[in-house]
Formats: structure tokens, sequence, C-alpha cells
């Protein structure tokens, strides 16, 4: 229609010009640009045509993503900083950088346009012109330390207020810059790494006139919280953020970095992919500090990260993580020799020295030693320990049967990969994963096997998309009643398309949601969780994936967290559970975790908690910091370590049982009468943070489960011939075969 207006931003002006023009007009005008008006038609009759054929269900959840899209632009009119000025012919102008657009969006306003809402922002960039607390070059002689018994005179007068413990933290954090010591702060998540962190710089610039400049490199996803935690307990300190493409660093550089007056800021925040890519021009810079958020990701010590930030010139190294320690001791080590590597040599080194002594000192008496050497170096304080009025947080395990179709599909990879599974001498430890992947997949759904079930097995989309997995139709009554409730709900997946099918399953049933995994891009991150936590939201759930970079993310609004799959590695799921089990929690955490009964799923959930006995051992059983070095553990990468052996015993576990039970529409009756206060009060369920528990949480998280997993017991005589029915094997080497020859047949001919 032609009385359609189309808001038009046009090159070198704010958002604050933008017209409202009609597609006539524009056409009149005879501009530069026409195509992107004709591509932008084009999209809206694409979405109009998908809106045509969605349900209501559909329509709502794209209003909603719609309407959220709009808030995020509307501060595109909102001065962030000011950051220069001229004389024009109409008077003074102001160089503004606008609200989540970068430095390369900049654009100069009249004074006259400006004043009327952002006098401040022009205040502080005439302040910072003439400042005196911006980075000058000089390095003022470190004095004696005073600690710090009350809260901070800087911090008097506003609403801010430390913790105890977060007190203790600022003090150990600014003791060990007086003593040139480099340290990890590794407390739980939770626990406020960013506040204590800021207030510690807060600190070097109030009490030790240190203006800089400090460096903190942190995850893109927790960019916009540690901006918003460091204007607000370090507000006289100058903050810039430097990420995005090349343009936006090329000209924020030209801004804050490269003026006669020198650096323009007191904190440069930035990402770790920046780092690697800038490195060249972050090392022509001496930092007074250098603090490294989610520090674990160095772990890596041949990674860019690590020897990218080794280029750096700093005076003092802090790492900052939740989880010190998240596979073997080598990586801790990795972390320790990169804040003092005299005190801490690389792994090899430090490995053979402690070989030699190995036979004249107990394990014991070795932990010990290693816990004194390295209690210097590392703080980790967690939850139950220093926030007693934290509710408690609950685990229940609840186990559920495969449907038919899974259990159909389960067999079928099992069976598929005979000729792999049944010579594991010679198979490839990689070749195996696969498969202890596929059949993970299949244990979540159905769809992550073959998306075009979905047409099958029910005479509705809600119902097909049930009996496609037992877990499902669990989280489908457990979601019901928590609804009914009045709870709101956290849900975790590994996988990134099992959120897509959860996804569409909430929106079938009109389930407001909100949702971030790795593909979220940053604003649409913030807008997702903003909306969550708004007062008087009405999002029920927000699915996530559970390696996402939410990492440090307040989710405290929800009081229940849902992990749909478990992670290879307990301490993801842990971090996952904070989100919500942190500080600013009222309500008592309740934790489901969903696991296929008598597949790869209980057999991985098992050896999940091995892996916890090392953190204990290393870290819990220390005086709030340290380590030990057990030579036995290793781990080389992200991807779990299991031997070929292991792999075989995983998939093993529970399958002769289930090639004896036939597979049919019994298993889906049973899951769809399922009692739910049957499962819950069936469930394996844990206080985690019951008083007086000798484990730490990250181990007692774990012993819920009890399933015997002893290779010797699954028996040496269970080959895979034992396993697999030898009518199995037949029947689907003729439905190889029939497809063989259906391609053949279908080929295209030569000519």
């Amino acid at each position: 229609p032609s009385d359609i207006l189309y808001c038009v931003k046009w090159i070198g002006w704010s958002h604050l010009e933008n017209f409202w023009n009609t597609e006539e007009e524009l056409r009149q005008l005879d501009i530069a640009g026409i195509r992107k008006l004709d591509n932008y038609i084009k999209q809206m009759h694409d979405i109009n045509r998908r809106l045509s054929v969605m349900d209501n269900a559909m329509q709502e959840d794209y209003n909603i993503k719609r309407d959220e899209d709009l808030q995020i632009k509307a501060r595109y009119k909102v001065v962030e900083r000011v950051v220069d000025s001229k004389q024009g012919e109409q008077g003074t102008e102001y160089f503004c950088k606008w609200e989540n657009l970068g430095y390369d969006q900049c654009t100069w306003e009249l004074s006259s346009v400006v004043s009327v809402l952002y006098q401040q922002e022009i205040e502080d960039f005439i302040r910072r012109r003439n400042s005196q607390t911006l980075p000058n070059g000089r390095r003022p002689v470190r004095e004696k330390f005073r600690r710090i018994t009350e809260q901070p005179d800087w911090l008097r007068g506003t609403s801010l207020h430390l913790r105890d413990y977060q007190v203790d933290g600022v003090n150990w954090l600014a003791q060990a810059w007086h003593r040139e010591t480099s340290v990890i702060l590794a407390d739980e998540m939770g626990l406020g790494k960013t506040i204590q962190s800021s207030t510690y710089l807060a600190y070097l610039f109030h009490s030790q006139l240190q203006y800089g400049p400090f460096l903190v490199v942190v995850p893109l996803s927790t960019m916009h919280a540690w901006v918003k935690e460091l204007r607000r307990w370090a507000p006289q300190m100058e903050v810039v953020a430097y990420h995005g493409n090349r343009h936006n660093r090329e000209q924020a550089r030209v801004l804050e970095f490269d003026r006669k007056e020198g650096l323009q800021f007191n904190v440069l925040l930035t990402t770790f992919e920046t780092v690697v890519s800038d490195v060249d021009v972050l090392s022509k810079y001496r930092w007074t500090s250098l603090l490294v958020d989610e520090a674990h990701r160095l772990k890596n010590e041949e990674s860019a990260l690590h020897v990218s930030l080794k280029q750096l010139q700093h005076d003092h190294r802090i790492l900052i993580t939740g989880t010190p320690l998240q596979n073997s001791m080598k990586e801790l080590w990795a972390l320790l020799s990169f804040i003092m590597p005299q005190a801490f040599p690389t792994w090899e080194v430090s490995l053979q020295d402690d070989l030699k002594r190995e036979h004249s000192l107990g394990d014991h008496t070795r932990l010990k030693r290693l816990h004194d050497d390295l209690k210097p170096y590392l703080l980790r304080r967690v939850k139950k320990d220093v926030e007693k009025s934290l509710p408690a947080k609950v685990e229940r395990i609840l186990r559920v049967d495969l449907s038919s179709r899974q259990q159909q599909y389960y067999k079928t990879i099992l069976t598929r990969n005979y000729t792999e599974l049944r010579d594991i001498k010679k198979s490839k430890s990689s070749n195996l994963l696969n498969i202890v992947m596929e059949l993970k997949k299949c244990c979540n759904h159905t769809n992550l096997i073959d998306d075009g079930l979905d047409n099958q097995g029910g005479p509705d989309p809600l119902t097909r998309l049930l009996r496609g997995s037992g877990k499902l139709i669990l989280l489908d009554k457990l979601l019901t009643r928590l609804k009914e409730s009045g709870h709101r709900v956290l849900i975790f997946s590994q996988m990134v398309v099992m959120l897509d099918v959860l996804a569409y399953y909430l929106a079938l049933r009109q389930y407001q949601y909100q949702r971030l995994d790795g593909n979220t891009k940053h604003e649409q991150r913030k807008r997702a969780i903003n909306h969550f936590n708004a007062e008087g939201s009405t999002d029920f759930a927000f699915l996530l994936s559970t390696r996402a970079g939410g990492l440090g993310v307040n989710l405290a609004t929800a009081d229940t967290v849902i992990i749909y799959d478990s992670d290879w590695n307990p301490q993801n799921d842990l971090q996952a559970q904070a989100r919500a089990h942190r500080i600013g929690q009222t309500k008592q955490v309740n934790i489901y975790r969903l696991v296929s009964k008598s597949t790869v799923e209980e057999d991985i959930l098992q050896r999940a908690k091995q892996k916890m006995v090392l953190d204990h051992l290393v870290i819990q059983r220390m005086d709030t910091t340290g380590s030990s070095l057990l030579p036995s553990q290793s781990a080389k990468s992200n991807r779990p370590t299991y031997s070929a052996n292991e792999l075989d015993a995983i998939m093993k576990f529970g399958a002769a049982e289930l090639f004896k039970t036939g597979a049919g529409e019994e298993a889906d009756n049973n899951l769809e009468a399922l009692d739910l206060d049957a499962v819950l009060n069936n469930a394996e369920t844990h206080d985690t943070d019951k008083a007086g528990n000798q484990n730490s949480e990250l181990l007692s998280a774990f012993n819920t489960v009890d399933i015997a997993t002893n290779e010797e017991e699954l028996g040496q005589g269970d080959s895979w011939d034992d396993i697999i029915p030898e009518e199995e094997r037949r029947r689907i080497e003729q439905e190889e075969e029939q497809a063989r020859i259906q391609a053949m047949y279908l080929a295209p001919r030569n000519r």
C-alpha cells in the first residue's frame, strides 16, 4: 500500500535524525542506497508469508521478539559518551557515542541538541580533557598496605554495600598487589567476583593514586555486566569497552587512545578475541594491572590467547575464575604458571621435580606440602561457607524410560556400528566417541537423529513431538506443574539443536521464554536477560546451552533449574546451576536432572562424579586456597578423555537389556500415563548445601547417583556378539543393501 511509512537511517546522521517516508517519496528522491529499501520490502514479504502459516503460539513468539528488538533500537538515541568537540557554524558540536552502537557509528551533534538530555555526558567530557586522574605515565610508589576494615570511603553516601567476605576478598587482592604477587581469585560463581575486582581497582585508584591504565579481559557475553559493575562500584574511573569489528576498533583508538591529552580511560575492557587480533596495539602500553575473567580459558599454554597475553607489559596479574580446575591438575598448573612463572615452572618441569621426591613422601604429606606452597596464590570461597542466608539448593535426579521410537533408533545406531564395536582394539577412540554422541542425541530426542520423524507417531504436532523422547514427556508434565505453581525455570542442554526442539515445544505449549546459546549475539543476550529479569516479566522459561557465554550472568529471578542433558564436564553443569543459586536469590532453588534409564547417559553421569574427586582433593580440602599435584590426571582438550575401553563400557551399559525388550506402543503408553508425583517421590534427592557435609558441593552434587558401572562387573565376556542379536544385524544389513541397490538404479545416467 502506498500509505506505508518506512523509518530511514541516513549515513553520517544519528538515529535522532531518522525520517519516516513513503516508498513513493523515497523513490522520487533518486538517492543512493534505494536497493536497501527493495531488500527490506522483500524481507517483510517473506516474514508476512511465514506469519500467515504460523499458529497463534508462533505468531506470539515472533511479536515478542519484534518488540524486544524495537526496545534495544530505541537505545540507539541515548548518548553513552561524548568523545570530542569542535566549533561549527552553529556553535559547539559534540562527537557522540551512542548506546549499543560502536565507535564507527559516532556522529557530530549540536550542543543545543545534546545538552537538553545529556548535559552530564558533556560535563564528563570537559572534565576528562583537564583530568589529573587519567594515566600520565607516572608510577607512584606502592605505600604500605592498610587493611580495609569498613566500607570504603568512596562508597559512602551510596546504596552500595560490600559484604564482609567481599571486603576480605578486596583486602586479599590489595595485599597481593602490595607484595607484587599475582594471584587467582577463584570464588564460586555467585559470590561477586566482578564486584570485588571492580572495588579492588577503585582501591588502587583512590587509596594508592594508581590511575592505570588497567586492562580487563572478559568474554563478550559478560562485557555489559562488567561495564555496569565498574561504573557502579568505581564511578570516578573512566571505563572504555574496546571490541567489535576492525573499523570500530580503529575509530576507538583514534578517539580514546591516541589523543594529544593521552589515554582517555583508566580501565580498558576488551575481549579474548580482541586481545589476539590487536596484541601489537595493546603491547605498546604498560598496564598497571591485568585482570582476566573466566581465566580457565588459559588452561592451554599453547593457545593464541595465552601466548598473546604473555606478550603484554603489566605490573600485576589477577586471574578470575569460578572453576580453577576443570579436568586435570595440568590445567590449574597452566594458570599458576601464567601468573607466577618463577614460582611455578612448566608442567613438565614441576612433574619431574615432584616425581623425584615421590618415593619419600606419602600422598597425604605431598598434598599438604603443595597446599602450603600454593596458599598465597589462590583464594576460593563457596556460597555455603560465606553466605549463610542463601536459601538451600536441592537436586533431584529424575530417571525416565526411552520412548518406543527412541528404543528403535538406539538399537539401530548400535547395530549399524557393529563392525566398529566388535573389535575395540582396532577402533579409534574418535570413532567410538562419535557413536556415543549419536546415542546421547537419541536419548535427548529422535528429531536429533532424523528431523523427518516429527511427521510420525501422533495425531497432532505436540503429541508427535512428545513421543520422540521419554525425557520430553517427563519435562512436559514437570513444566505443567511448575507453571501452575508460579515457578520460573532455566532449562539447560549441551546441544543447540536440542534447544531448537525445546523452543518448538515451548511455542506449541504457548509458554513465553527467552533463549541464549553460543550463536546468540551480544545485544540479543542483553535484551533476553533483561527481559527475563524485568519486574513483572511474563517469561516462564529461559533456554540456555550449558556452555554458552552466559557465565557470570545473574538469573536469580528463576528458582528452578532443569538440566535436560548432563554435560561431559560436571563443572559446566554446576556453573549452570549457579546462575540461579546465587546472591540475591530468596527462594529455595530446585534442580531437576533428567536422565534416560539404562543408557549411555546414566553411565556418563556416574563417571562425571569421578571427575569431581580431583577438584575435591585439590581445591575444596584446602584452607580456602591451594592445589595438588596428581601426575595420573591429564587432559589435552575440552573433549572427554575416555579410552576406547571406557567408551566401549559406556555403550554396553543397559544395551543388552534393551535388545531383549521389544519396542512398541506400550512404552509410549506407559510414559504418557507417567505419574509425576511418583517420579518426584522416588527421585534420588540431595540437599547440596546441607550443613556438616564433609564433601564439597562440587563432589556432593553428584552423589545422588548410585549406578554400578564397574567395568569388571560388566563382564569381559559381554561381547557385542552377545548383546546385539544376529537377526538385528541381518535386518540392518538387508536395509543397507536395499538402500545401496536403490541408489544405484536411481543414479543419474551418463550422457
